[in-house]
């Protein structure tokens, strides 16, 4: 019963996202101030994470200078076309041209010196060859970049909404004997979708079936 009414009343959304890597650090882009992970700005890409700690982490030929990630709410309504077409591929594509007006309406109020009279500058990206001089033009050098639809039951984003908490599962409970869940939308200590949340529904997991780590050096974790 508890399992059917964590899926009737905690609700998801799908979402939409793209990354970036650029061939010029921030402050060539206009973006002066430290790292940050911004969020309230326009639709269709309201958060910004700037990324740059990956630089290193990543295997390019030639490191790029700024890697940045987008993402916001993707509506329902803009899934499903009402026609007979493959979803997952209608709204993948979707998201590319969200994110192709994004750069080119949008970016300039964040990053003033990526854009000119045209829009975004094109040439900025680094494409999957690792190379800032891909024969791609315009906006085609896109087409090197990541995005994705994120619509898929387990990928849409899991809500807190106000009264929905209660219905969360935790990692400890132990209905099921040797099975326990893990994940930000469990009731873990700190209801939101984040790494953190993630972090400490794993942890928790871990001590209901081994017993380790002791709760006590589960950071954030403050209820019985």
């Amino acid at each position: 019963a508890a399992w059917r009414e964590m899926v009737d009343n905690v609700k998801t959304v799908a979402t939409q996202a793209f990354q970036i890597w650029l061939n010029q650090p921030m402050d060539k882009l206009g973006w002066s101030l430290p790292p940050i992970n911004i969020s309230g700005f326009v639709e269709p890409f309201d958060t910004w994470a700037d990324m740059r700690q990956l630089i290193p982490l990543e295997a390019w030929k030639t490191d790029p200078k700024a890697i940045a990630y987008f993402c916001s709410v993707l509506p329902d309504s803009a899934i499903d076309d009402g026609k007979d077409n493959d979803v997952q591929t209608t709204s993948h594509d979707k998201v590319k041209d969200h994110a192709i007006r994004f750069l080119d309406n949008d970016l300039k109020h964040l990053w003033p010196d990526a854009v000119d009279s045209n829009g975004f500058r094109w040439p900025l990206l680094l494409d999957g060859a690792s190379s800032s001089d891909s024969k791609a033009k315009g906006q085609a050098r896109f087409g090197g970049q990541f995005w994705k639809a994120n619509i898929n039951p387990t990928d849409r984003y899991v809500l807190s909404l106000p009264g929905s908490l209660r219905f969360r599962i935790s990692p400890l409970d132990m209905t099921y004997d040797n099975l326990t869940i893990a994940g930000d939308w469990t009731d873990c200590g700190h209801q939101a979708g984040c790494v953190e949340a993630a972090v400490m529904s794993g942890r928790l997991a871990a001590h209901a079936l081994s017993q380790q780590p002791p709760l006590e050096e589960i950071v954030g974790y403050d209820h019985p």
